[in-house]
């Protein structure tokens, strides 16, 4: 018995061992071998990293927030700001994969393993990587090819086997007849041997009978004896390919998915669909569609992918905007999909969507739908927002009645938290109704109930700037956007444009602003005393109710922040984690109760200093130590000092109220001219400009004024006002440039040509400083800055690289003497700021040289070029030159391995500057700028894992030709001016 159970153990060893050998010696792989293969490919290396793709989706998804006024993401996880929080597992999934795919090439899993690459690089938003990967699997392991090769090996094989048999009976017949060739052959020579024979016999018999002589002796030779034919060796029949052997298996003969029902699935299909995602993201959306197309067409196309199918090509067409095209897609998906929380928000994303092109019926119907199917209270209650906003539009109700059900939303003590967006709800009505003044009120109300949400922020504030600049309001506006970008994600698609606007509006917002204030000081000066002590007094009251109003609001119980008015403490526990309180000030139920007891006693009176008096004219005000501080009278008259202290800045003097005017005209043509060349707002540049003219006649402006609104009226097409002012200019300005233009078209672009040599000269001239050659460049500089006229922009260019010569040349005294020349003589240029810049610079080196020498910093700046498509490198430029570069090296490096595993980055250290003291760790390499700048700004999202803040450095992205300049140059002040400009704009 024991020898029994050595043997089969011996047995099973022996079969174990032959199923581990990856391949037979005529290339066939073995049935054992193949269930070894795919068993470990499946279930080692390819499910483990599945689980990490899937982990890491889900993790990505849970970074993004869902704006609920914004179409919602068809896909969360692609939104994510942050995907390099996901790289290490999804590099860890890759690298298991790259083994199995190693290990076990010939496995069923290869196509699934390669689709995780995909995946994983899709995720990492390396869409290149992930389009090559993919368009490799679908060439590879296309089914339909797969079974063509694999049918055309097995004819290939049978063909072999008919042949070797047909050659081995060939051989066997040829070997007999040539036996018996050779016999005959044989047997006629000895036949003919013998014939010979007797021939002989006969002459000596006759040379006998005449001379009796004896004759030669004659050798016979032995014939050979013959030898019997070998057989041919047989023709081994042709080996099969085991790469298609293996294949082959997979594919089922006639496609029917049924075929595939305890079998492996080919991966074709799904890499079909993320390649289209992939397409998407690439702006490909052709190439999305074809192959939207092909799955859609296919009758064998699974089930599951056609589920999908509709929410990728809603993705798709969202992305283009092509919102009827996505609405079918949409409708398809929820009826295919099994999961109810995707059919929730393909059904809410439908309810936008129909929003969006006026389907109101159908945005009600959607929105239902998706109410239906959720279970998350944040859909739930969107979607009944939403119900109630689209009800009216429907037909299913009135505008009373969409206002009643959203009031009734906001007295739910549940939707607590969502007070703010039922306000903004409450202010899509007023909007729809026309009522601009009820919209706004509402929209304050939501920004000032919003807690927590910042994306109900952001659009509540760009809804309040963009009613405001349609208004033309533009102070209010250009806070309201500014406002918006604070709380706006950087990855809104609406970022830019809001950025733009913002920007347009600064210097318009600036110059109404200067002529408000001086406009109104102006006014103040024109009052009388008396007028001026009430005002003095009007104010001071102003100021003592707000100062009390700040004090009771520090003083009361806080209850901004959490339902309830607990305010929440970030890293504290949830209320139901936390321990009860015994002191009282923390029950509910006693402060309500105390506070009913005290509004039956006293009644609602406001929160404020002697509450209790009817005569509350005395005040106090609460210290810093928390004690009550007397205050004077309110009504105590104010002194000729306090009155002045709190009119402060009303002009007095003559020369203080002609400032104040020329203030105002200089603000008046700026904005006229802001309207008509960054806003297209003809008519408000032509009532600014018009304005300035009758308010000061005859002032510098005049020329440029009348220009100005001749091309407004040219651009509203009123003939006769600009032909107005076209007259105005020749008659009172003839020999001007501007009336030379009106009288010769074509002495415009002579006027350009002449600019154009000006600004050749200028940079001939800025290549001489490049070169070092200080004093000519200083003694060119000065010459040309001579014949320029007015206000021209190259004058404080000239003048800036006069001061930057002048440090070169005679230090650093006569350095800051030019640069605040610059600052005095060019105000609001360009060369001001940076001038202002680098004197700011230079006090805070205390005198000492910057690293790379501050003397031409943002000028040598142009010498580096754009180059995005070039090799890039990163910088770590450190502040401290004694910090451990070891330690730095060491921390950079365990970052790269835990998000870059995969991208093989090299790193060095070195020393730049002109001193060689700024100590710099360099990074190689990146394929181009855009890779560069992920690494960038992943470093920027995972501060915590990088080099700790307080460590003190500035990081970089260069291409390699500006590198080898850097080198070169040794400026890092002038390379971080090219980046900030170039890079981070």
């Amino acid at each position: 018995m024991k020898q029994a159970y050595k043997a089969g153990w011996i047995f099973l060893s022996v079969i174990l061992i032959t199923a581990c050998t990856t391949q037979k010696r005529k290339g066939e792989l073995s049935g054992l071998s193949k269930v070894y293969h795919n068993t470990t490919a499946h279930y080692n290396g390819y499910f483990n990293a599945d689980e990490l793709v899937k982990g890491s989706m889900i993790s990505l998804a849970d970074q993004h927030q869902d704006n609920y006024n914004q179409l919602l993401e068809v896909y969360p996880y692609i939104a994510a700001s942050n995907p390099q929080a996901a790289a290490p597992d999804l590099d860890q999934a890759v690298e298991k994969v790259a083994r199995v795919v190693s290990l076990h090439r010939y496995s069923q899993w290869s196509d699934d393993c390669y689709l995780l690459v995909g995946k994983a690089q899709f995720l990492k938003k390396d869409y290149e990587s992930a389009e090559s990967t993919l368009r490799y699997l679908l060439d590879e392991y296309n089914p339909q090819k797969l079974s063509k090769k694999s049918k055309k090996v097995k004819k290939g094989s049978s063909s072999s086997s008919k042949s070797s048999s047909r050659s081995k009976a060939k051989n066997s017949s040829e070997a007999k007849k040539e036996k018996v060739d050779k016999a005959k052959e044989q047997a006629k020579k000895r036949k003919e041997a013998n014939r010979q024979a007797k021939k002989n016999k006969k002459k000596k018999s006759s040379s006998s009978a005449k001379g009796k002589k004896t004759p030669p002796k004659t050798t016979v030779t032995s014939t050979e004896k013959p030898t019997t034919p070998t057989p041919a060796e047989p023709v081994a029949p042709a080996a099969k390919e085991p790469e298609l052997i293996a294949l082959a298996d997979d594919v089922p003969s006639d496609g029917n998915p049924d075929n595939y029902f305890l079998k492996h699935r080919p991966a074709y299909q799904e890499a079909q669909l993320w390649l289209a995602k992939t397409y998407v993201e690439r702006d490909n959306f052709d190439g999305a569609q074809r192959l939207l197309n092909q799955l859609e067409n296919d009758p064998e196309t699974f089930d599951d992918i056609r589920a999908e199918l509709g929410g990728v090509g809603a993705y798709l067409n969202i992305k283009r905007k092509a919102y009827g095209a996505a609405v079918g897609y949409l409708e398809k998906a929820i009826d295919l999909t099994s999961e109810k929380e995707t059919k929730a928000r393909f059904a809410y994303i439908l309810g936008q969507l129909y929003q969006r092109l006026g389907n109101g019926e159908g945005a009600y119907l959607a929105f239902e739908r998706s109410l239906k199917y959720t279970t998350d209270f944040e859909m739930a209650f969107s979607s009944r927002l939403n119900m109630a906003q689209n009800a009216w539009l429907s037909g299913k109700g009135n505008a009373a009645d969409a206002r009643a059900s959203l009031e009734k939303l906001l007295k739910d003590p549940k939707n607590a938290d969502y007070v703010d967006q039922i306000y903004y709800a409450l202010a899509e009505i007023d909007l729809k109704e026309g009522n601009r003044t009820e919209a706004i009120k509402n929209l304050t109300l939501s920004l000032k109930s919003s807690k927590q949400n910042r994306a109900q922020k952001a659009e509540s504030y760009l809804k309040l700037a963009n009613l405001y600049y349609e208004e033309e309001n533009y102070v209010p506006a250009k806070a309201y956007f500014d406002s918006t970008l604070q709380v706006m994600a950087s990855t809104d698609e609406r970022f830019n444009s809001v950025n733009k606007l913002s920007n347009s509006l600064t210097d318009i917002a600036s110059n109404l602003q200067i002529i408000q204030l001086q406009d109104s000081l102006l006014r103040l000066a024109a009052m009388t005393n008396e007028e001026k002590r009430d005002l003095a007094n009007r104010l001071k009251r102003e100021q003592d109710e707000a100062r009390r109003n700040a004090a009771a609001a520090a003083f009361a119980q806080p209850d901004q922040g959490a339902p309830g008015g607990k305010q929440v403490i970030a890293g504290t526990p949830p209320p139901a984690l936390q321990k009860e309180s015994s002191f009282f000030a923390y029950d509910d139920r006693s402060l309500k109760r105390g506070k009913r007891d005290f509004e039956g006693k006293w009644g609602d009176r406001k929160l404020e200093d002697n509450w209790r008096r009817s005569n509350r004219r005395i005040t106090t005000e609460i210290s810093e130590e928390g004690t009550p501080v007397a205050e004077a009278n309110s009504n105590a008259p104010l002194t000729e000092d306090e009155v002045d202290k709190l009119l402060v800045g009303i002009p007095k003097t003559d020369a203080q109220k002609s400032e104040a005017n020329l203030k105002i005209r200089e603000a008046m043509f700026k904005l006229g001219t802001l309207y008509r060349d960054r806003l297209q707002n003809y008519d408000k540049a032509v009532a600014v400009l018009e304005d300035l003219c009758n308010r000061y006649p005859n002032s510098n402006y005049e020329l440029d004024a009348w220009y100005y609104l001749y091309l407004c009226y040219t651009d509203l097409g009123n003939d006769t006002k600009a032909r107005y002012y076209f007259d105005k200019i020749l008659e009172r300005y003839p020999n001007t440039n501007y009336a030379r233009i009106l009288k010769d078209p074509s002495f415009a672009s002579k006027y350009l040509n002449e600019e154009l040599q000006l600004n050749l000269q200028y940079d001939e001239i800025y290549g001489s400083f490049s070169k070092g050659m200080f004093e000519d460049v200083y003694t060119r500089s000065e010459k040309a800055l001579g014949t320029l006229r007015g206000k021209h922009p190259l004058k404080p260019k000239y003048a800036l690289l006069m001061a930057m010569c002048a440090g070169n040349m005679k230090g650093k005294d006569s350095y800051i003497g030019e640069l605040q020349k610059v600052i005095a003589t060019y105000p609001d240029t360009d060369e001001q700021r940076r001038a202002k810049e680098i004197l700011r610079l230079l006090g805070a080196s205390g005198g000492a040289k910057l690293p790379g020498g501050a003397d031409d910093i943002n000028l040598t700046a142009s010498k580096y070029k754009e180059e995005d498509n070039e090799p890039h490198y990163i910088l770590i430029l450190f502040k401290d030159t004694n910090t451990s570069m070891e330690t730095n090296k060491t921390i950079v490096a365990e970052y790269n391995q835990e998000f870059h595993k995969l991208d093989k980055l090299r790193i060095s250290n070195m020393f730049l500057g002109k001193d060689k003291n700024v100590p710099v760790l360099v990074m190689r390499r990146f394929n181009n700028k855009v890779d560069a700048m992920k690494y960038y700004n992943g470093v920027k999202l995972n501060a915590d894992k990088f080099i700790p803040t307080t460590t003190g450095f500035d990081l970089l992205a260069v291409g390699q030709n500006n590198y080898r300049q850097l080198l070169t140059e040794e400026n890092l002040d002038a390379y971080k001016a090219f980046f900030e400009e170039v890079y981070l704009k």
